[in-house]
């Protein structure tokens, strides 16, 4: 059931990757995810080298199923670093994002027999780094939460897909079955999903981040270059709603960095709530409650294939041009 290209490719059940996240994403959200079936992924931006060998190994003494590392593209010496200890501990799969990790970088993880799959928000960058020698992309759309483009999922994806001749996941946007399945249709192998996750059991979110998303519409996000100085879409935080509106304003460098400084703070008045982890995409407003995540991911595909009963064909042939074009090229 909905078994494709990528499955095989990453030793996966299900066609379903998790989204690195800081904060929300940590060891016990990763493993679940892969012991559900999907592909958990750790982050690595923010924390340190000691930190990603810890996460690594803390992961491997809950499950016994592929997991991933994302390295956010953050400069050369930090890329690299991160794709070594990969190297060393034997990790599997690698996402990157954000930016270009650099073809010395990809080769690194290519030639140590690691799997690379890029996120990419743009049809340039995807043929980019299928120069650079990755095995997938990841097209990502400006609905998504974290660090985003600005161009939407649907005009996105397929364009993706027309362009590379390498396995297409999206992500961005997708917050249930329905958009698991629009994704296949739009020829993609599978999916990457990241705030739904954080509405689970096994989510490292904070108390905070859990009861906004519950309470949030689609419109109680903002992109802002408040948090690290690139594009980020995220819950709009009283911080960064007036980083925002000053910005708008023309407000002068010192009155903007001290926003930023009160946006990326770990508290804050008057209800000293810990609002550090902020970043959301816009299907936060179809989450309604917290739920464990084998739950999640077995009802995304069962209810995908109840869907696609009602639209013969689809299950079946969705990732089917994908996968001749693979095959074809294979040969």
């Amino acid at each position: 059931m909905f078994h494709t290209i990528i499955c095989d490719m990453l030793g996966i059940r299900y066609p379903i990757l998790q989204g690195a996240m800081q904060g929300g994403g940590g060891v016990e959200l990763v493993a679940a995810v892969s012991t559900a079936g999907g592909l958990g992924i750790l982050p690595t931006f923010g924390g340190t080298e000691d930190a990603l060998r810890a996460d690594i190994a803390a992961v491997r003494a809950r499950t016994d199923k592929p997991f991933g590392v994302n390295i956010t593209a953050m400069g050369r010496g930090f890329t690299e670093s991160r794709a070594r200890i990969c190297i060393d501990l034997g990790v599997p799969i690698v996402t990157t994002g954000r930016a270009d990790p650099g073809e010395v970088a990809v080769r690194l993880m290519k030639d140590a027999g690691i799997t690379v799959l890029s996120v990419i928000p743009t049809v340039a960058h995807a043929k980019r780094m299928v120069e650079e020698g990755v095995d997938a992309v990841i097209a990502s759309g400006c609905e998504a939460g974290g660090h985003v483009g600005s161009v939407a999922t649907f005009p996105l994806v397929p364009q993706v897909v027309d362009a590379v001749d390498v396995p297409v996941l999206a992500t961005g946007g997708i917050g249930d079955a329905r958009g698991f399945l629009a994704a296949l249709a739009l020829g993609t192998v599978g999916v990457q999903i990241g705030t739904l996750f954080m509405a689970t059991a096994e989510s490292g979110l904070n108390a905070w981040g859990i009861d906004r998303l519950i309470e949030m519409a689609e419109t109680d996000t903002v992109v802002t270059k408040a948090m690290t100085g690139a594009t980020v879409r995220c819950i709009a935080t009283p911080e960064l709603i007036a980083y925002e509106a000053v910005l708008r304003d023309g407000a002068s460098k010192d009155e903007l960095a001290g926003l930023r400084r009160a946006a990326r703070a770990g508290r804050h008045p008057p209800d000293d709530a810990d609002r550090r982890q902020s970043a959301a995409g816009q299907i936060a407003g179809m989450i309604r409650e917290v739920r464990p995540v084998g739950d999640l991911i077995e009802d995304i595909i069962h209810e995908a294939a109840r869907l696609a009963e009602r639209m013969p064909g689809l299950a079946r042939g969705a990732a089917k041009p994908v996968r001749e074009r693979i095959e074809s090229n294979a040969g």
